[in-house]
């Protein structure tokens, strides 16, 4: 059932610009960052400034990657309900939760993948083409780690909302509104309500705020640094993130399970 569905991406009319993406994207991190470490090369201090740039770089471009985790996850999903073809692959599957299980591995998969692309090129560029104050050091990895887990939860929460709304492209069309409308419309309307903590618990909120987190030195359970305890630390919007994305894949499976197919 796993080669069933690689395959069906495989086969995609445009699977290579799904994969020229994360490349381009990596390339970009190192090309943001390599001019401005240029830059600040022979000032004071320009180690750490040439560390924080090359972060910066890839912080820019990690989130873009976050989102196309999550519509491949969409798009893969629920391009079956689009051409009527999930009755046959149930019918020709051991049973439903495989064909779920299958789905909800390979997007996982390919989320994982994409973003590993992206933290390879763009680091290598940076270190590469980079100065001399450009290092890998272990906030650098933890930056990559977050985005990897990240990247992998949203091709989850992608996955499951396709299964469960039956259309891929409604699915992409609301992750991206819902992105855009969440820090802005969203927060606005939860404060007025004083609702604010419950905001910061929002799928989109807690992937900032796990890459925030680096910054703030709060990767543990709790706040560090003096900073605010209600504030999710990396960990906690990292629990948070996994939890949105089983309740996405729950949702998916339970609708498949339970949804009349012929």
């Amino acid at each position: 059932m796993l080669f069933s569905e690689f395959r069906k991406f495989a086969t995609l009319r445009f699977w290579w610009a799904l994969g020229l993406a994360p490349l381009f994207a990596g390339v970009l991190a190192g090309l943001i960052s390599v001019p401005v470490v240029a830059g600040v090369a022979g000032s004071a201090g320009s180690h750490e400034l040439a560390s924080l740039v090359d972060r910066i770089g890839l912080l820019v471009t990690l989130p873009l990657i976050v989102v196309c985790s999550a519509l491949f996850g969409a798009l893969h999903a629920g391009t079956e309900y689009r051409h009527d073809t999930m009755t046959t692959t149930v019918l020709i599957a051991r049973s439903r939760d495989a064909v779920v299980a299958a789905k909800l591995l390979v997007g996982a998969a390919f989320g994982f993948l994409c973003c590993l692309v992206v933290a390879i090129v763009g680091v290598s560029t940076v270190l590469l083409i980079g100065s001399d104050g450009v290092r890998f050091d272990g906030t650098l990895a933890a930056i990559l780690v977050v985005a990897l887990v990240a990247s992998t939860l949203w091709a989850l929460i992608g996955s499951g909302l396709a299964l469960s709304t039956r259309s891929s492209t409604a699915t992409a069309v609301g992750i991206v509104a819902w992105l855009v409308l969440e820090p802005g419309v969203v927060a606005t309307v939860l404060d007025g309500v004083h609702l604010e903590a419950v905001g910061r618990w929002l799928p989109g909120s807690v992937t900032v705020a796990a890459f925030h987190g680096i910054g703030r030195g709060d990767l543990g359970g709790s706040a560090g640094g003096g900073g605010d305890a209600s504030v999710p630390t990396t960990a906690s919007s990292l629990v948070g993130l996994a939890v949105w994305a089983t309740l996405a894949c729950g949702l998916g499976w339970w609708a498949t399970r339970t949804r009349d197919l012929s």
